[in-house]
Formats: structure tokens, sequence, C-alpha cells
């Protein structure tokens, strides 16, 4: 097992191909070096090698998995996710669309992704997509710890994942019908989900035949289910001095010195609509902008998209403190990462708070998109537990 490809660092890669032959690591991701384009086939001639090995073997009945997580929160409580895995037919995004993405992506990954699935047409990850359930589904999901698990074992992190067969028709039509209302909203996986679309069109004008009109999804019920969503928070690189990031926060945003160790209480005791932590070196300052602040920025858009401080901060903050410069992103979870980027180099950090699940949906629904990046929901559904071939 690995995670999905995007929180990888280096380091854990390299850990990850020494730990086994057979990690899923080598489908995800590989070892590669800057315009390696041979990695793709790599990952191509490895699958099948375990399929011809017997390392994977497809399975003969068509059915679903449920797949759960239990772990402790950041906070210490414990908390479980359960949901589907299953095969989401592909949509393109539109007001009429029973699936939703609420945030931007990037070219970068998705010309990566897309190349992975031309030399390997394989869902190797799930995306991991939310929807309110109202908890319909919980009843069922408690009997299955009655059954014997197709696969149990815990992470690195303490997680304890759990996977679950299931083939009864019944079943599953029960379960397509608490899911078929929609809509579904991306929670994870944006960048996957552009990709298989993207490439569903390509296999449509080539006239190829296979299953890429739909991808292997992940579904949980906000409703019900203990949903971790992590603040994202950003270093930033820009031409600007600290100094000079400094001053432009103090004047606009009457920004005012706090102890870095004490961001999150800042944040959490402000009572500003979007307070935010820039971590200058060894400073840090506290600034606070308004909802007007933002609607000024953005003029009337959508009241769930307004009162996000992701928003706040890409729309009235950043063009406000940087002017018309081009910054530069790197993006983690984890504040004393931030932190670290900033000593070594990046020009500044900012520090976010966490974003409810429920905001996540009711942009998606809004029709807005949030800035990239913009919630790590935690833990990830992980990868190597079921691929999904898109051909024969």
């Amino acid at each position: 097992m690995c995670p999905p490809y995007d929180v990888i660092s280096d380091e854990q890669n390299e850990k990850l191909h020494a730990r086994s032959e057979h990690n899923a690591i080598r489908l995800e991701l590989g070892r590669s070096e800057a315009g390696d384009e041979a990695r793709y086939q790599r990952a191509r001639e490895t699958f099948d090698s375990w399929l011809e090995a017997g390392v994977l073997r497809r399975d003969e009945t068509p059915g679903l998995y449920v797949y759960r997580q239990d772990f402790a929160a950041p906070d210490g409580s414990r908390r479980r996710v359960i949901g589907t895995l299953g095969a989401l037919a592909l949509e393109e995004f539109g007001d009429t669309s029973g699936v939703l993405p609420h945030e931007r992506t990037m070219a970068g990954p998705k010309e990566d992704r897309l190349k992975l699935l031309r030399a390997l047409p394989v869902n190797i990850s799930p995306i991991y997509a939310i929807y309110r359930g109202a908890g319909g589904l919980t009843p069922w999901y408690e009997a299955l710890e009655n059954r014997p698990t197709a696969a149990r074992f815990a992470d690195d992190a303490g997680i304890l994942h759990r996977l679950w067969t299931v083939t009864a028709p019944a079943e599953i039509e029960m379960v397509r019908a608490a899911l078929r209302p929609g809509p579904l909203v991306i929670a994870d996986g944006h960048h996957r989900y552009e990709t298989a679309l993207n490439n569903h069109r390509e296999r449509v004008a080539a006239g190829d035949a296979g299953e890429h009109d739909a991808i292997m999804t992940f579904v949980v019920d906000a409703d019900s289910e203990g949903l971790v969503v992590l603040p994202y928070n950003r270093a930033v690189r820009v031409s600007a001095s600290r100094s000079e990031i400094a001053a432009k926060l103090v004047k606009e945003f009457s920004a005012r010195p706090i102890e870095a160790e004490d961001a999150y209480d800042e944040l959490d005791g402000s009572q500003a609509d979007h307070p935010m932590v820039f971590v200058l070196g060894d400073e840090a300052l506290l600034a606070e902008a308004s909802d007007a602040d933002v609607t000024e920025a953005t003029g009337p858009r959508h009241e769930d998209w307004r009162k996000l401080d992701v928003v706040a901060l890409h729309e009235a903050v950043l063009p406000r403190v940087v002017g018309d410069a081009q910054p530069e992103f790197a993006f983690s979870k984890d504040a004393r990462e931030v932190r670290s980027l900033v000593q070594e180099g990046w020009t500044f950090g900012v520090l976010l708070r966490p974003l409810r699940p429920a905001d996540i949906v009711d942009v998606a629904r809004s029709g807005e998109r949030m800035p990239q990046k913009a919630s790590y929901f935690w833990p990830k559904a992980i990868t190597g537990l079921t691929f999904r071939p898109l051909a024969g």
C-alpha cells in the first residue's frame, strides 16, 4: 500500500520502494528523474508482470467494496470513515451534473496522470467523493463488522484499514439507490477526475472500447462519518522582501505580531471574518480581513464561496500585499513544514483555519470553485487495496 501520488515525498518514495517489490508505489508514482518518460511504461510492465505472476488477481464476480478507516484525529478524538468503493460514471461538469468539483486544478499534475493513464489504462488509486446522505447506509455499514474482511491492516500512522467485498445484487442496488440522488462532490482527486475525462474523450475519438467511461471512487456520506478536513497552508515565493510584505500587511490589514507557535490559538480566538497568520522568518503576523474586503475584490459572487478564508486570501489579501507579482506556491497541511520552507528561503508562509465538510459541499453546489489546494481530507484513501482496469 502507499498514499496517493500527490502527498508522497521523495524520502517516502524511496522508503516505499525499499519496503516491498510489490508496493503500489511502483504503479502510482515510481522513481524518476525530471523528463523521465520511461517511468510510465515501467509502470505498465510492472502491472502486467504482477498479473502474470499472480500477485494481482481480477475478481471474477462484479461487485462493490466497502472501505473503512479507524483513526485518531489531530485533537485526539477517535474517528471512523466508512464508505463504498466502486466505478463512478464520468460526467462533464455543469449545472445539471451529478458530480461536482470544489477547487481549481493545475496543468502539471493532469499532464502527468494522463501520460500514466495512456501507458497503463488502470485506475490505480480511487478519487474521494462526499455526499449528503443523512446516514441512510450507516446501519448496513455497521452490520458488515460481522462479516469477514477481504483486507485488514494498520499503516505507519496507526490508521486501521479494513475492506469488505460486496457481490449480492440486492445490496449493490441498495447502495446505488442511496447514492443516486447525489450530487457527489469531489473531495480529493480533482486532477485524476479531469484526467479520466480527458482520457475518455481521447478513447471515444479513437473508437476504442473499454471501461474508460467511469473512474474508481471512494464515496462517503458527509452527514454520518467523522470526516477530518485539515487546513491547506501555503508557502509563497515572490520577489518582494519580507519587510515589504510585513509593511503591506500592517498597512492594509492592521496585522499585529504574534508568537508563531501560538498561530492556531490566535486563529481560533480571532473574531474577524477571515483571520490568517503570515510567517516571515522568525516573525509571525496575524492579519484579519473582513467580508467587505472580499466583496470589494470579487463583487457579488456566491456567499458560500465568499465566506471562505482561502478565498479571502487569494482574492482580497494577496493582491493587496504582493501586487501584480505572480507568486509561486508550495502547499502543506503541516504548519511546521511551512515554517521550515520559510527558513529555507521561501518569502513567507500563510497558515489558515480548516474548512468544514459542509462548506465544501455548499460551495460545490453553488457552482463556484475554490482556489487550488483549498482542502486536505485526512486520512487519504489509500492506494493498493483495489485497482480498476479500463480494458479487458
